[in-house]
């Protein structure tokens, strides 16, 4: 089974492609939540990733 983190890290790569769907931004939410509500990730990391979600889909707003 693959880290939590190497699987979020693949999903914010992939949600960083301009061909993945802006919805896809909901699903890795929910991941997330998932992963904190399981314990697999602590609050700090979760934050963390949430900051970095963000920002990509700031990011990707700004281009379109």
């Amino acid at each position: 089974m693959k880290s939590p983190h190497v699987l979020i890290d693949n999903e914010l790569d992939a949600m960083a492609h301009p061909g993945t769907d802006m919805s896809w931004s909901v699903m890795v939410q929910k991941l997330l939540t998932e992963m904190l509500a399981d314990q697999r990730l602590t609050i700090e990391e979760f934050n963390h990733y949430c900051g970095r979600l963000n920002k990509i889909v700031d990011g990707r707003k700004e281009v379109a």
